[in-house]
Parts: C-alpha cells; sequence; structure tokens
C-alpha cells in the first residue's frame, strides 16, 4: 500500500507542476494568438519552416518554444487536433520545439550549476554532450523534413490566422474577461484530456518504478563501471545520478574534492551513468508529458526519438573521452 500512496503523491506533484505550465502555456499562448500577436514573429518563423519542410503551424510552434518547451508542444497538439499538422508532422515539430532547451538550459543550469562543480574543463565536456544533443535534433529534422519539401505548400499561412482584417466588423480587440472566457472554452477540453492522460501514465509507471521493476537499470551500473575501469567508489553518485542529475553531480564533485576520483574518472562515469539517467528520467517524467500532450502513439514516437538521439550523444563524447583525455 505505501508504493500506490508514494506513487500517488509523486503523480500528484508532477501533474500539479507540469499541468500548472500547460494550463498557463495553453491558455497564456491562446489569448496570445487571439490578440494577434504572433504576427510579428512571422519574418523568424517563415525561414524556419521553408529550411525544414514544413509547414507554417510548425513555425509557429517553433517560435512559441523560444519561450517554453511545453507552451510550444501545446500549440503543436492544437494545430494536430485542428487537422492542420499530419502524424509526420507533428512529430518532427515535437523534436524541433525541443531544440532551444538545449540553449536555454546551458544558461539556466550548465554554467551556473554544472561548471562550479565540477570545473570549466570539465563541464565544457559535460555541456558538449548537451550541445551534440541538440544539434543531432536539429539534422534530424531538416534531413526527414527536406523528403517532403512541398509539405506546407498550397496551405493557408498560419500566421495570418492571428491577423484581423480592419473593415471586419468582428475584428474589434475584445474586452479582457471576454477573451478570458474565449480563451478558456477553446482550450479547456484539450487541457483536461492532457491533465488526465498524464496523471495516469504517471502513476503507472511510478508504481513499476517503486516496486522495483525498473531497478535493472540502476543495476547495470557495477557492470558498466567496471567494463570502462572505472573505481567502484563511483556507482553511489550514479545511482544518485539518476534520480537527480544535480545531486549526483554534486555528490561526484565531493569525491573529486576529497582525491577518490580523478577528473577524468568523474566525466568518464557521468557520461556512461546518462545512459541510464536518460532512459529512466524520459520514462519517468517525460514520457507521460508527451504522451497527454501528444497522445499515446505520437508522444511515444516523439519521445523515443529524443531520447535516442540524447543517448548518442552521450555515446560520442564517451568514446571521445576514453580516447583522448
Amino acid at each position: 500500500m505505501d508504493i500506490f500512496w508514494e506513487a500517488a503523491r509523486f503523480t500528484l506533484d508532477l501533474t500539479w507542476r507540469t499541468g500548472s505550465v500547460m494550463f498557463v502555456s495553453l491558455f497564456g499562448i491562446e489569448i496570445v494568438m487571439q490578440m494577434g500577436l504572433m504576427t510579428a514573429l512571422r519574418p523568424v518563423g517563415h525561414p524556419v519552416a521553408r529550411l525544414a519542410g514544413l509547414p507554417s503551424e510548425s513555425a509557429v510552434s517553433f517560435l512559441a518554444s523560444l519561450g517554453s518547451v511545453i507552451a510550444a508542444h501545446a500549440m503543436a497538439a492544437r494545430f494536430y487536433d485542428e487537422g492542420k499538422l499530419s502524424d509526420r508532422e507533428l512529430r518532427l515539430t515535437g523534436v524541433l520545439n525541443t531544440v532551444p532547451f538545449h540553449v536555454k538550459e546551458t544558461l539556466t543550469f550548465q554554467f551556473p550549476v554544472v561548471m562550479p562543480l565540477l570545473g570549466f574543463r570539465l563541464a565544457m565536456i559535460y555541456v558538449a554532450a548537451f550541445w551534440l544533443t541538440g544539434i543531432l535534433k536539429l539534422i534530424y529534422v531538416l534531413a526527414v523534413g527536406r523528403r517532403h519539401p512541398l509539405a506546407g505548400e498550397g496551405r493557408p499561412d498560419a500566421f495570418a490566422s492571428f491577423e484581423c482584417a480592419p473593415d471586419d466588423p468582428d475584428c474589434s480587440r475584445p474586452g479582457f474577461f471576454s477573451l478570458i472566457g474565449k480563451s478558456w472554452n477553446a482550450r479547456k477540453k484539450m487541457f483536461f484530456r492532457m491533465i488526465g492522460l498524464l496523471a495516469g501514465v504517471t502513476f503507472v509507471i511510478q508504481v513499476l518504478y517503486l516496486a522495483g521493476m525498473l531497478h535493472w537499470m540502476e543495476r547495470g551500473m557495477a557492470p558498466l563501471t567496471s567494463a570502462l575501469g572505472l573505481p567502484g567508489t563511483v556507482v553511489g553518485p550514479l545511482a544518485t545520478y539518476v534520480l537527480s542529475p544535480t545531486a549526483g553531480i554534486t555528490f561526484m564533485a565531493g569525491l573529486m574534492t576529497q582525491g577518490a576520483v580523478s577528473g577524468s574518472q568523474a566525466i568518464t562515469a557521468l557520461m556512461a551513468g546518462g545512459l541510464i539517467m536518460i532512459p529512466v528520467t524520459r520514462l519517468r517524467r517525460t514520457l507521460p508529458r508527451y504522451m497527454g500532450l501528444f497522445g499515446a502513439k505520437n508522444g511515444s514516437m516523439i519521445c523515443l526519438v529524443t531520447m535516442g538521439f540524447a543517448m548518442l550523444a552521450r555515446v560520442i563524447v564517451l568514446g571521445w573521452i576514453l580516447m583522448y583525455l
């Protein structure tokens, strides 16, 4: 019974935090669109759509990701529900929306948190894996998108839908409360569907995790560290790293300070540990969120693709470390 209570607590916490951002993002973007403010970003959005061979709806969603990835995903989900994005376009848009995150996260986490803990040299290696992930995602979207370079041709410009003709009698800007009401009525059904799926998938995965059915990922650390010639002292920080990267890096930094591990051993362990941490965090947090936003099939595919590139980047950087560091 304790497992179910703990799973329920985790689910409630994650649903509250993520749902709050979803709520603000979904309805905030809806308000912005109804006010016609998205048209100012048209010159930035169109080149993105052309380069990726995607429709203008993808460019609108990508622009939203510069402020919030969840807001961008919510917008893409809205376009999909309206039939303006196909399954293929939705998946590519979902991947593209995560690219700006790699720039923002560098400024908000990697530099202010990782660099003081690991030092400049090791932190830049750690950041390199993060940046490489974003580059691989962008290359993937451009390469796959260009297979159908005319995907958006003949469709109405998505930015035009945010404009209002001056001679339109309904063009007058609605009052504040009217704007709130229209936004709520337009997006409430989608919001509750997303929250329901997010909570359900999160709860099931947490029960499996707490019951020990997913601990095989953590048990795989000892053979992995042994194969890489790392000391047994890194297993503790890596087990922590799987559950909390910040806590794991802090733990590892403490071992470095004590001289228990060298810098090269620490960064090698963190790169290798990422191969376990990434699937665990994607399964526990990202997959429920994406399934709530995009539906089970498309959400799973987007999560799988982004997870694959994150792990591939780690493998590439780990290989470089083993050869040259």
